[in-house]
């Protein structure tokens, strides 16, 4: 599904499933091709789900959870790497950090 007439909501989502996508890809050593062949599409289509440019459908995140062998959860979860790298600092993108930084501030201007 491209990417025209999606709210910004839509387009973030996109983009943390591409990551995550991407980075259990690179993680396993697997081309963009044996990933599309793995769930019946093409590597192009891989590489638009990777960078965020088409969403994925509910059946193909299906496919891809279950040949990474996790849930369709952690494909969507936008701290999924953070989590999974303990939180390196070269995998935490500034959405996290943006993250990270209002969460620390609403629970600091609580007190």
């Amino acid at each position: 599904m491209p990417n025209r007439h999606r709210t910004s909501e839509e387009l973030e989502f996109n983009k943390t499933v591409g990551t995550n996508i991407k980075f259990l890809r690179k993680k396993e050593n697997l081309n963009q091709t044996k990933i599309a062949s793995a769930i019946g599409t093409t590597y192009q289509q891989i590489q638009k789900y990777e960078h965020g440019t088409n969403g994925v459908s509910s059946i193909k995140l299906k496919k891809i959870a279950k040949k990474f062998n996790v849930s369709m959860d952690v494909l969507t979860d936008p701290m999924m790497i953070a989590k999974y790298e303990g939180f390196k600092e070269e995998h935490i993108t500034d959405a996290y950090i943006n993250e990270d930084i209002k969460l620390y501030t609403n629970e600091h201007n609580k007190n």
